[in-house]
């Protein structure tokens, strides 16, 4: 099965986006913290990640290292404060 992960520690935006995203007929949506994403996706194919702007720089870091390692041609959207609002 395809998903769309959205990695995020502030659980209410994350759900607020996983709407947004599934209103416009997609795989569907996972949520997960920076620290549980791959137990959150588990075996299921990653179509495309987005990144909440609520992360540190070293788990952003990190979060991308590891995407880019499983791989490297998965779309990702970096989210900003503004997109939270």
């Amino acid at each position: 099965e395809h998903v769309i992960l959205v990695v995020n520690r502030n659980e209410s935006a994350a759900r607020n986006l996983k709407d947004l995203i599934e209103f416009m007929d997609t795989p569907p949506v996972v949520i997960a913290a920076p620290e549980d994403w791959r137990k959150r996706l588990g075996e299921q194919r990653l179509d495309a990640l987005f990144v909440g702007p609520d992360m540190s720089d070293a788990e952003v870091t990190t979060l991308l290292t590891d995407i880019g390692e499983l791989d490297p041609n998965i779309p990702i959207v970096m989210m900003n404060e503004d997109d939270a609002a």
